[in-house]
């Protein structure tokens, strides 16, 4: 059992810490601020080499006051560039560090993004089949994650979780990538938790018609004993069919790796299912596919996990029979 404070110090020092707080703006005088800093991750996407991602600002929106424009900036440079697949399994990398906010509700967190738009082409995909390059260009240069919530306790950690399965979008002519809200969450570092294990070679062969490359995890809120109720990723926005109600959809999803293990960060404590399956190759993040993806497959291979923030926990998942 790890205290919070020797968590969040094994997180920091396995991250890259890329860069320093500064901005423009203006807020309401109060007597009380509280000291936040935002980091990146991402869960990864099991298509791609390498993801870069440049960012120049974080925007902050909050009722009553301007916009912050907080800029990010490091090793000389008035930008951050990141390869979002270098940050997956829980480590992530410090964008802005103990800059004061006042306490209270956050209407939305903008990341302003370098794109081929600036000239540069800061922002790109190095494709896995080919090797070859694919710009990424943010509809506006800004990338919109929502809300979130700065308390009163002195000192706040955020990370920006980015699960580029659901996130990263390639448009139809196949000529340039783009990130979307989907599959982007605002986590409080002090209520998440990691999750790791291996996967049994019994249970990867449990299919032995699939396609190696279909073994996935799945991980669902709650205690789930009904499989039934467990569909694949879908973005509801873009979907042309929804799943049946009652539905459970995934926090997130990855890829057993070619070693036989899998590994989900950030992920808020609480109760989890776990399913795995050995034919999700195919699974399209945008798209609720019924049962052209079968989840669990096998069937009944679910498991349950509590995630206390304290601790980073191991799920070892070997084939269950009846």
């Amino acid at each position: 059992m790890f205290s919070k404070k020797l968590v969040l110090a094994a997180m920091v020092g396995s991250s890259l810490i890329i860069a320093g707080c500064g901005g423009s703006g203006s807020s309401s005088t109060t007597t009380q601020k509280t000291k936040v800093s935002f980091s990146i991750a991402d869960a990864p996407v099991d298509h791609a080499e390498n993801v870069f991602l440049a960012i120049d600002a974080i925007e902050l929106v909050k009722e009553g006051q301007d916009n912050f424009i907080l800029d990010v900036s490091a090793d000389g440079k008035d930008y951050v560039q990141v390869d979002l697949l270098e940050l997956s399994g829980g480590k992530s990398a410090l964008l802005l560090e103990d800059t004061e906010l006042d306490p209270g509700s956050y209407q939305n967190l903008i990341l302003h993004v370098l794109d081929e738009s600036d000239g540069d082409g800061l922002s790109y995909v190095i494709e896995e089949a080919n090797g070859g390059q694919v710009p990424m260009k943010q509809p506006s240069q800004k990338l919109r994650l929502g809300g979130f919530e700065v308390d009163s306790l002195g000192v706040q950690r955020f990370t920006i979780h980015i699960d580029l399965r659901s996130a990263l979008v390639q448009n139809r002519n196949g000529q340039r990538y783009n990130l979307k809200p989907h599959g982007v969450t605002i986590v409080d570092n002090s209520t998440v938790s990691s999750l790791s294990g291996t996967v049994s070679p019994a249970l990867i062969n449990s299919c032995p018609d699939a396609d190696p490359a279909g073994s996935f995890v799945y991980i669902y809120p709650g205690q789930i004993t009904d499989a039934a109720l467990l569909v694949d990723n879908y973005d509801s926005t873009v979907t042309a069919t929804m799943p049946p109600a009652g539905s459970v959809q995934p926090v997130n999803s990855t890829q057993v790796t070619d070693t036989g293990t899998y590994a989900f960060g950030f992920i808020p404590e609480g109760d989890y299912t776990l399913a795995f399956s050995c034919s999700s190759a195919n699974d399209d993040p945008e798209q609720y596919q019924g049962i052209d993806v079968t989840i669990p497959d096998p069937e009944g291979q679910i498991f349950g996990v509590t995630l206390d923030n304290a601790v980073d926990s191991v799920l070892d998942l070997d084939l269950l029979t009846p």
